[in-house]
């Protein structure tokens, strides 16, 4: 199964973005691929949620941990930021064929509806070693997942 076109806008949207080693908004995702944001992040969410599982599935990382809340943005040199409670749902429900490391408590998340975004605090480290697999990762990014 291949990636939807929003995926795709978005896969290579992020790919081009890893070299700049700086996390994006949703916002600024939706703006530059045209893919809508809705009420809980629309389109945007559903692409990442997609980007996410075949990530996982070829064994890269987690390259959606750089899309974060604006609200969120807490490092000024925007190395970091949080994601929303979306992340730590697909987190929690994949079968981490990639070996990320897990931050205890994560599993609370896999048969629970998405958590509030404020919730993904609770979890900065773990989402900073995941953004860190990104930044660190030495191959080329497939063009297509």
């Amino acid at each position: 199964m291949f990636l939807s076109n929003d995926a795709k806008l978005i896969y290579s949207f992020l790919c081009n973005q890893c070299p700049n080693k700086k996390v994006v908004t949703y916002g600024t995702v939706s703006k530059n691929t045209n893919v809508p944001l809705g009420e809980g992040g629309g389109a945007v969410r559903d692409a990442l949620a997609e980007i996410f599982k075949k990530s996982d599935a070829a064994k890269l990382p987690p390259i959606t941990s750089i899309v974060v809340q604006e609200a969120n943005l807490y490092d000024r040199k925007m190395r970091y930021g949080m994601p929303g409670g979306g992340y730590l749902s697909a987190e929690a429900q994949s079968p981490n064929f990639a070996n990320r490391p897990r931050q205890a408590g994560i599993e609370r998340w896999a048969d629970k509806p998405r958590p509030k975004d404020t919730e993904v605090w609770v979890f900065q480290k773990m989402i900073e070693q995941h953004q860190d697999l990104v930044w660190d990762y030495q191959g080329a990014w497939p063009s297509a997942l």
